[in-house]
């Protein structure tokens, strides 16, 4: 019995002693895991991390290129999986740019910002995005504007849309992101009567704000009318802004083409 207790011993020392070190393809490792690779190139690879649904989730290939994600990498680092969730997390650091060193990328909570470091000073890093920036007008007249009815403007011809953000059809605006946004309309009726004590009025509706413009007119007569309306809004990413007509002046209505036009600009 002695002897076998001090053979397990033996064995169990050995093991312990074997296991501070690791390696796969090398009998002297000189680290606790050490792996050694068949290859050298992008043809081969070193590691593969798989999930229980065999999806590879981790690739790093023979030449020091890793994907997550993905197979088969050409760069150090690629995340580009096409599952719609290939971010980067940037964190802040209290490192100076020279601690670092050039090329560093870290996230100030502070100014809400990308700075990168030169080896000398963080410099922030700005994006020149491409803001809104429409302009239509009307030569569809074929739209009533009944007496004493809010009517929303529709049927513009949209001749400058960098965003894709206004609808022609609706004649509703979309914010593309949360800002400041300055919308500029005007709307011309052709000629035709209107009743004494009466106005054109010009509404720029928003979920929050409501921007009313009028004409108003004394007198009865027979003649064409106008109204022209602007404002900034401060509107959230996906909410409408849009040109209303509100008139009283005694009979439907229709726009006059040429005459009628909206511009909007991204502040």
């Amino acid at each position: 019995m002695k002897k076998k207790f001090l053979l397990m011993m033996g064995i169990f020392s050995v093991g312990v002693i074997n296991a501070q070190h690791v390696g796969i393809n090398t009998t002297t490792p000189q680290a606790t895991l050490e792996i050694i690779s068949t290859g050298n190139t992008n043809a081969t690879q070193a590691l593969s991390a798989r999930n229980t649904s065999d999806n590879e989730i981790l690739s790093l290939r023979d030449h020091g290129a890793l994907g997550l994600g993905i197979t088969t990498s050409n760069i150090r680092l690629d995340l580009r999986d096409n599952a719609n969730n290939s971010i980067i997390g940037i964190g802040t650091s209290s490192q100076t740019a020279s601690q670092a060193k050039a090329g560093a990328l870290k996230y100030d909570t502070g100014t809400k910002a990308l700075y990168l470091s030169d080896n000398t000073n963080w410099e922030k890093l700005s994006a020149n995005v491409i803001k809104t920036y429409v302009v239509a007008d009307i030569i569809n007249t074929s739209q009533s504007f009944l007496d004493n009815t809010s009517v929303n403007i529709k049927n513009w011809r949209v001749q400058e849309d960098l965003l894709g953000t206004f609808s022609s059809s609706t004649g509703e605006f979309t914010a593309p992101r949360t800002g400041t946004y300055t919308i500029s309309v005007i709307a011309t009726f052709s000629s035709g009567t209107v009743a004494a004590d009466s106005y054109l009025q010009l509404n720029l509706v928003s979920p929050a704000t409501t921007v009313k413009c009028q004409s108003t007119y004394n007198k009865a007569a027979t003649f064409q009318t106008s109204v022209l309306c602007s404002g900034n809004f401060q509107l959230s990413i996906g909410q409408i802004l849009k040109p209303v007509i509100f008139h009283n002046m005694g009979s439907a209505k229709t726009l006059k083409a040429g005459y009628c036009n909206l511009s909007i600009l991204e502040n």
